[in-house]
Formats: structure tokens, C-alpha cells, sequence
């Protein structure tokens, strides 16, 4: 009786047979799959940007091979599901799109999360399109990976779980692609999209207005959170800009988009740009934080392009700047709220103060309710996030001060800033002369554009930094990060080939040896281990 073949045993080679190297057994096992998707707001443009890429990649080669380009759209995945459960959805063949169809489709993608249990179940149905969309271009069994290139687009995802799971499952093959407009342009695409015969009604405005809202960021946690799913990208392009009328596909984003291409696929030498290597700083300077709220980096660029300072969000330290920063037995000597002996947020015990004393003032809060849920309440409003009672200097002002210490003016510099900069901030920034402050994560908290609307604007029509001009246009302007994330900037810039012929010194680019940095095996590790583990050949 024969014995049954062991899992992962390597192949008996013969005698004769060379033993393969181990970059060759690496290089066979390359999946040659890229896995890209987009996130915008509402109005911003998903759709177009995923039919740029794929025009992009669809001219683009790996290995000297063409690259079959797929785009999965999310949409149909969640129609799908919805019609298999006898659920209502909108004609997906249908003409202009209504608002009332869209609202629809929230709906049953919000169904889909809840039903299920998962917040990720519109991506896992996405994933199930992917392996079909293999097959069926292969022509081999579902799960069978035969080395030529392709790449799956995702249109589009709305949650952070999606991003996630699809982060996890396609590792660094997977790449997400953010896109931003202005809210002008977002809501007259909007109006312009839906079939509305009387645009300019007040409760067609209110309707476009929670739709955008709930798309954002829905009341519910299976519901939509694009925003959460926004900050996760690789790479940030601009729409703002509508495309030309007589070329439906020569948008702002094509040139962005040609290089994010070149990028991933190694089609050219690219270096990083001064705004994104900025970012990168500001993301390295908020690692270094130990704010038991959040992490926030910032970087300050001068006139002439140099970064020449960073800040994060940390407690001061006696004799200039803060903690974390000092050598020596500093760490001795750490009183920042995680590192102390009593270890406790500052803010929120300093607002549970307050709160506790308006609840003994006012009994009559708390009626029927209990205290707790009277306090949880309370929280959950404007006072529950207030945040003057942080003890740690905010990234931004850290930056400022910083550079103020090394004696270098702010004038006319610009920040690069890994959150929205609060209200508190907001205030110094103007004050400092900063003319420009780029962002990725948003932050609902801060009041800097209600408080501050004669000193600070979103939008750059019409800008002339203040360090140039003044005027009614004069003013610091706060807009979206584009270009390469602190996630991708390693990815994207590390020199992983060989750049020229080591004996002539002329240009020669030749493939990484060990393969590109977005590279994704198709071999699982264990089996892996079993082919380099023999050295018999």
C-alpha cells in the first residue's frame, strides 16, 4: 500500500537537475497581481479615477509582459447580494442616476454590514469577484495563480474595516488611492449627477447634504465612514478640477495618476517631491509621541524648501521642547502621563471635574437616569471634547517653536501637518506668518475655520499667501495632502534595482533582483519553507 504524499514535501528532483537558487524559487512564486483601490467622498470622483488608473496600467508592462487591467466595482457587489435576499435596489442599467437611487444603495450596503455581522462584507464580496475575474482571464480553477500580470481596481470602498481586510489579505500588493475635491465641486457634481428638476429648492440642498454627511461618516458603525477609509491611502490625487468637455478623460488627476503608475509598476526613476517628504517627516516626528489620545507629527518648510523643523504632540519638558526628546537618563525622569506612576489622561480626568460639578449643581439632570449614563451623555456633547486641559503641546506648535529656538522664521513657510490642526493651533499658525498647511486626517473637534474665517481659507482660487499680499484673499491657506502617503513613501522611492551597467557606467535599469517592494507571493510561507529547506537536488 502506498503511502500518502506528505503537505508541503519539496519534489524529488533528479540527479542530475540543478538545485535552484533561492532568489529563483522567490522570483517563481511571485504573484505578478496588483490590488488597488479608491476612496473619495461623494462627488469627488471614485469612477473616474478608477478608469484613469486603469488607462494608466492598461499601457504600463511588468517583466517586459502586458498587464490585464479588471475593475471590480463595490457597487455591484452589494446589488448583487441585496437581489439574492429579495431586496430592492435601483436598475443598475439605468440612465442618469437619481439621489433617491443612491440613497438606496446605502441602504443596502449598510444592510449588507449589518446582516452579516461584518463591516468588511462588501470587500469580502469584492474579494469573491477578484477570484472569479482570475479565473475567468487564466482559464484555470478558482485560487490558481499563473505569474501573468493584472491588476484588480476596487470602485470603491466606504469603511476602514474594507481597507483593512484587504490590507491583510493582499499585503503589500495592495494599494489604496484617495481622492479629494473641493466641497464646491463635490456638491455641483452632485447636483449635475442626480436627475433633481429644481436644483436650487431648500430641501433638495438639506438632501444632498445629509447624503454627503452620512456618506462621511454615518451615526451607525456598519453604516458608511469614508472619511475613517480615507486617511488609510497610499497615494492622494486632486479632482477638484472637472475634466475637458471634449476629453472626458484628461482630468487634473492624469498626471498623478501616471506617476503613481510608474511607481508601483518601476516604469521610471522618481524621486519624492518636497511636500511628500515633508509628510514623511511629520509622520516619523508622530511616532515619537506617547499621547495616550492620539499621535500627531508636523513638519515646518521654509521659503526655500528645506524642512528645517519638526514637532509632535507631547508633554513639555523644563528647559525647552518635549519629553522624548532628551538622551541620557532623561527616561529617568519622564513625567508624561503614560510614563508616570499614576498613569492617567490629564484631560479627561480635568473634564470629568467639570462634568461631575454641573451634574451636583443641576440635579434635576439626572431625573429618572442614572449618574453614569447622565455623565456618559455628557461626554458624548461639545464639553466632553473640549481640549485646553491637554498637557502635551500640540504637534503644530512644537514645530513653530522649534524652529523659533534654531532661530528660523516662520514667515511665509509652510506646515505639513498629519491631522487637521485644531482651533488652539490654528490661532498660533496665523500668528506665526505660516502661509500654507497641508493635511491628511481630518479633525471634527476644531472650530479653526468657524473661528478664524478672515484669516484661514480651504479653497486657492483666487490665493495669494499672506506673506506675499494682503487683502480681503490673503489668507493661510488649509487644503488635503496630494501625492505619495507616509504609508507608500519607502514603497515607492527605496533604490531596490540596479540603475546602470557596472562596467560602461551608462543608464541601465534592470529588474530587483528580489522583487518590487509591492510584491505578493503565491505561495504560502510553509510551503515556501519546504522548497528552500532541502538542499538535495
Amino acid at each position: 500500500m502506498a503511502s500518502p504524499k506528505t503537505k508541503n514535501a519539496p519534489p524529488v528532483a533528479a540527479a542530475n537537475d540543478p538545485l535552484p537558487t533561492g532568489v529563483e524559487v522567490i522570483k517563481r512564486s511571485r504573484a505578478n497581481e496588483f490590488f488597488i483601490a479608491i476612496v473619495a467622498s461623494a462627488g469627488a470622483g471614485a469612477g473616474t479615477a478608477a478608469n484613469v488608473i486603469r488607462d494608466f496600467l492598461a499601457r504600463a508592462k511588468v517583466d517586459d509582459q502586458p498587464i490585464e487591467v479588471s475593475i471590480i466595482k463595490a457597487s455591484q457587489a452589494i446589488r448583487s447580494w441585496a437581489v439574492d435576499r429579495g431586496l430592492a435596489v435601483p436598475d443598475g442599467a439605468a440612465g442618469r442616476k437619481t439621489l433617491a437611487d443612491m440613497i438606496v444603495m446605502q441602504d443596502r450596503g449598510d444592510d449588507m454590514r449589518r446582516q452579516t455581522g461584518d463591516n468588511a462584507a462588501v470587500a469580502r464580496a469584492s474579494i469573491r469577484m477578484i477570484r472569479e475575474r482570475r479565473a475567468e482571464l487564466s482559464k484555470k480553477e478558482e485560487g490558481v495563480i499563473d505569474g501573468k500580470p493584472r491588476a484588480y481596481i476596487i470602485d470603491s470602498l466606504r469603511h476602514p474595516d474594507e481597507v483593512h481586510l484587504l490590507r491583510s489579505v493582499y499585503q503589500d500588493a495592495f494599494l489604496l488611492v484617495g481622492v479629494v475635491a473641493d466641497p464646491d465641486s463635490r456638491d455641483r457634481r452632485l447636483r449635475q449627477l442626480f436627475d433633481i428638476k429644481v436644483r436650487t429648492k431648500l430641501e433638495t440642498t438639506k438632501a444632498i447634504e445629509d447624503f454627503v454627511l452620512r456618506d462621511a461618516d454615518a451615526d451607525v458603525p456598519f453604516g458608511q465612514h469614508v472619511t475613517a477609509a480615507f486617511h488609510e491611502s497610499d497615494f492622494f490625487v486632486d479632482n477638484s478640477k472637472d475634466a475637458q468637455k471634449d476629453d472626458l478623460k484628461n482630468t487634473e488627476m492624469n498626471e498623478p495618476i501616471r506617476r503613481f503608475v510608474d511607481l508601483i509598476t518601476g516604469s521610471r526613476i522618481l524621486r519624492p517631491k518636497i511636500e511628500e517628504t515633508a509628510m514623511h517627516h511629520a509622520h516619523s516626528a508622530k511616532l515619537r509621541s506617547a499621547c495616550m489620545s492620539r499621535q500627531v507629527g508636523a513638519a515646518v518648510v521654509d521659503v526655500g524648501g528645506n524642512i528645517v523643523a519638526t514637532g509632535t504632540n507631547e508633554v513639555p519638558m523644563a528647559g525647552g521642547g518635549v519629553y522624548g526628546k532628551a538622551e541620557s537618563n532623561a527616561a529617568v525622569h519622564d513625567h508624561r502621563c503614560v510614563f508616570r506612576e499614576t498613569k492617567f489622561c490629564s484631560s479627561n480626568r480635568e473634564q470629568n471635574e467639570i462634568i461631575d460639578e454641573l451634574v451636583d449643581t443641576f440635579p434635576t439632570l439626572l431625573q429618572d437616569q442614572g449618574r453614569a449614563a447622565v455623565v456618559q451623555k455628557i461626554r458624548e456633547t461639545k464639553l466632553g471634547g473640549l481640549i485646553e486641559f491637554s498637557r502635551a503641546v500640540h504637534a503644530e506648535m512644537d514645530a513653530l517653536l522649534t524652529a523659533a529656538r534654531i532661530g528660523v522664521s516662520a514667515i511665509g513657510a509652510r506646515l505639513f501637518v498629519t491631522t487637521f490642526p485644531c482651533h488652539y493651533c490654528a490661532r498660533h499658525i496665523v500668528s506665526a506668518g505660516v502661509d500654507e498647511v497641508q493635511y491628511i486626517e481630518p479633525y471634527p473637534k476644531s472650530r479653526a475655520l468657524t473661528l478664524h474665517s478672515d484669516s484661514i481659507t480651504t479653497t486657492d482660487k483666487d490665493w495669494k499667501p499672506p506673506s506675499l499680499a494682503t487683502g480681503p484673499s490673503s489668507k493661510v491657506l488649509f487644503r488635503p495632502f496630494v501625492g505619495v502617503a507616509p504609508r507608500m513613501y519607502q514603497a515607492a522611492f527605496l533604490k531596490d534595482r540596479g540603475y546602470k551597467d557596472n562596467v560602461t557606467g551608462e543608464f541601465k535599469m534592470s529588474p530587483p533582483r528580489w522583487g518590487a517592494s509591492t510584491e505578493l507571493s503565491s505561495v504560502h510561507y510553509t510551503d515556501l519553507e519546504a522548497k528552500l529547506g532541502s538542499l538535495t537536488p
